[in-house]
């Protein structure tokens, strides 16, 4: 049900957007044909650059941008096969413009062609990481953090398949924000390694993952990174016929598979998004056996609306997404027959991207407001519910991008709030809490020949009112408790012929949470009794980056050094002792002490002939503790490397390996890890038939049904890592 604070949003956002409502509809129209053949050509992007606006080509070629106001811009086609196209146009005021679009067809060399249809970044920032299309869908897997785990610098923290979560450069928890459409997801994946993301990959358009000054954008402690999963929940242009996707999937290690499907009507000046999807898997097949206790079960649905006028779009969505999974048993007890956790989340949206044409200095208005109802129960083996955590969050932003001011270029600013009502019950003796928040952000880029840079300053602000004042004896004065500190970025970059050389600088802050600050009691599906710290302070990081990038026709290749120091580092301390209240179960302190983190990290693509190219990466991370203790959670030198062979414009074929070496520096009481290298097998083909684009991907992770553990499963010492799978993915679009 939509809360009455959800209606008042939206009349606020249909009251800023009505002005010049009544404007005849521009745009524009057209075809896309081959230079030589005069053929149609379709399944293309088709992008006005200036304004962010993008459509797609149907079988015959047709596309439609509408509305677009009157005004001169550049619009852009790509297409596999095809060289990218760009051309000036003029859109008039008297009605749609019609174009006729020739295309020259061009041999495929590449992996894929990326297009992001949501341009808010210019070549002048270090670009960020995107998987989208082929690239997507080959590594596509039951978990956002399984989907993006060979990417450069990025490992995944899990306790099994389903609560799995990205950790990129060692920095894991809500130092990595996970964010769905640019937004929190209201869940509890940062705060503990048995609660999983609530996003499902089947139905994710692409993902991004941003770091260096644009992230502080999104909050404060992104010194790690922002990983943006894009579904488009919300409509955001206009269609004019029916058109979408549906996909199935499926693998062998769990007897496991999925479905899902999103469709986009035409309704007017409205755009009504439908989406859904089903997932069912057994226990996970390892070459050591069965790890048991690992099934998993998610639904997922969303539907939207946009309404689109010259002026920009306004609309809502409202999604759910039910899933149950298990936690295997503890292996030094706890659960010995294992937990199992039930969670559902309902999130309501409503967005506004405004153009308004009385303000010439603002380019875009964007106004965002959501709202999360959370809810988790961990089941014992019993049947007895041993935790219980219901989480309210409320978040609205407006984010402000102004034409360029002088030498300054994409300036961004705004303001971003949240309120959020944390309660549990059952084992624990978390107090219920109120969690208030609020930041104010601004960004922007200044070109200057072969030199770049970018800077962003934010300031955050977060208050935890527990609902009474107590003293306990394990975690402190229970009280009210503020933190407010400032964070920001700047970077710097040379172009230097096919290099470009750059440095970035980072300051972060972190204000603890609640489970960080107020906790105490058994955690069973996290293998722990946790107590928090009622005098903790807040968390300062300061993070310096080197990189070097090479590109060219024959490839690219990047490189990069990084150093990041903390102040009150925030982390749950194995004490080594057992719990007084639970004597199965190790006892975690939350603490903040020094630590620094440092490493590399490396990069190439390349073409070795007009059908083979090799890529890969590698990275590394050490942590430590200023006492000279290792920081726990650090994943070893690992990476991938892989051969790639276009066989025909329409099917690739790929060899890869992927490795990491032994971790000999574990954290206290972790236990070090051995290396190892497996081999993965995929394939990928596409096709038109009728009427649809088709799409299939089959790999084969693990062929040799090696046995490996990672170092950051933490029931790497019951079972090793999954054994031989065959995936297969099926994908259509009409």
């Amino acid at each position: 049900m939509w809360s009455r604070a959800t209606g008042v949003v939206m009349a606020a956002f249909l009251a800023i957007a009505a002005p010049g409502s009544t404007r005849a509809e521009t745009g524009l129209e057209g075809q896309l044909v081959d230079a030589v053949t005069g053929e149609p050509v379709g399944w293309a992007i088709v992008l006005i650059t200036e304004l962010d606006r993008h459509a797609h080509a149907d079988v015959d070629g047709c596309f439609l941008l509408a509305p677009v106001p009157p005004g001169n811009y550049t619009l852009r086609v790509v297409r596999i096969g095809y060289h990218q196209t760009e051309q000036s146009v003029v859109v008039g005021d008297d009605g749609m413009s019609t174009l006729h679009v020739p295309l020259k067809s061009k041999p495929v060399r590449a992996h894929e062609t990326l297009v992001e249809a949501h341009e808010h970044r210019s070549a002048l920032e270090a670009p960020a990481q995107v998987m989208e299309g082929g690239r997507l869908r080959q590594s596509l897997g039951r978990t956002i953090a399984e989907t993006i785990a060979l990417e450069p610098g990025l490992s995944q923290r899990s306790m099994g398949p389903a609560p799995a979560r990205p950790v990129l450069r060692g920095l894991g928890g809500d130092r990595l924000l996970v964010l769905e459409d640019g937004g929190r997801t209201g869940d509890l994946s940062a705060t503990s390694s048995d609660h999983a993301v609530a996003i499902e990959p089947l139905t994710t358009e692409r993902v991004e993952i941003v770091r260096g000054p644009e992230a502080i954008l999104f909050g404060g402690n992104t010194l790690g990174g922002v990983i943006d999963v894009v579904r488009g929940a919300v409509p955001t242009e206009r269609v004019d016929d029916v058109v979408g996707s549906f996909a199935w999937q499926a693998e062998t290690v769990n007897m496991g598979g999925g479905g899902g499907m999103d469709v986009s009507l035409p309704a007017g000046p409205l755009t009504i998004r439908l989406d859904g999807s089903l997932r069912r898997s057994d226990d996970t097949g390892t070459p050591a056996g069965t790890l048991v206790n690992t099934d998993l079960m998610t639904d997922n649905g969303a539907v939207g609306t946009g309404f689109v006028r010259s002026w920009g779009s306004v609309g809502g969505a409202y999604s759910l997404y039910d899933s149950d999974y298990g936690i295997p048993p503890d292996p030094e007890g706890g659960h010995p027959s294992g937990v199992d956790i039930r969670l559902d989340r309902r999130h309501q949206e409503l967005r506004a991207d405004l153009h308004p044409a009385r303000w010439p200095w603002l380019q875009s208005l964007d106004l965002t407001y959501t709202h999360n109802r959370f809810f988790q129960e961990e089941i014992e083996a019993s049947g007895a519910i041993g935790l219980e955590f219901g989480v309210l969050t409320t978040n609205a932003e407006a984010r402000a991008r102004l034409v360029p001011v002088g030498p300054l270029q994409n300036v961004t600013g705004g303001v971003w709030t949240e309120r959020r009502d944390y309660k549990t019950s059952g084992l624990s003796f978390t107090p219920d809490t109120r969690e208030t928040a609020a930041a104010a952000f601004v960004y922007g880029e200044w070109p200057a020949g072969p030199w770049a840079y970018n800077a962003s300053l934010r300031w955050d602000g977060r208050r935890l009112k527990p609902e009474e004042e107590r003293f306990s004896e394990q975690v402190g004065l229970i009280r009210e408790r503020t933190f407010q500190g400032l964070s920001g970025g700047l970077a710097v970059e040379r172009q230097l012929g096919a290099w470009h050389l750059g440095a970035t600088a980072m300051r972060s802050f972190r204000a603890p949470q609640v489970e960080e600050t107020f906790s105490r009691g058994p955690h069973l599906a996290a293998y722990s009794f946790e107590v928090g710290n009622a005098e903790i302070e807040s968390e300062q990081g300061l993070g310096l980056e080197l990189t070097a990038r090479w590109h060219s026709r024959a490839g690219r290749v990047a490189f990069a050094v990084f150093r990041n120091a903390f102040d009150g580092y925030i982390y749950p301390r194995n004490t080594g002792e057992i719990s007084l209240q639970r004597g199965d179960l190790f006892l975690y302190r939350f603490v903040g002490e020094d630590a620094l983190m440092w490493g590399a990290e490396g990069t190439w693509e390349l073409h070795l002939s007009s059908a083979l190219a090799t890529d890969g990466s590698v990275s590394f991370v050490r942590g430590r503790i200023d006492d000279g203790e290792d920081l726990p959670a650090m994943p070893p030198l690992q990476g991938k490397a892989g051969l790639r062979w276009q066989a025909r414009p329409n099917l690739e074929g790929r060899i890869a390996s992927c490795f990491a070496t032994e971790q000999g520096r574990p954290g206290p009481f972790e236990n070090p890890t051995d290396g190892y290298v497996v081999l993965d097998l995929s394939a990928s083909w596409h096709r038109t038939g009728f009427g649809l684009l088709h799409t299939l991907s089959v790999s084969v992770d693990n062929v040799l049904d090696t046995t490996y553990r990672r170092h950051l499963n933490r029931v790497r010492q019951i079972m090793p890592e999954p054994g031989r799978n065959l995936r297969i993915l099926h994908k259509a679009f009409f």
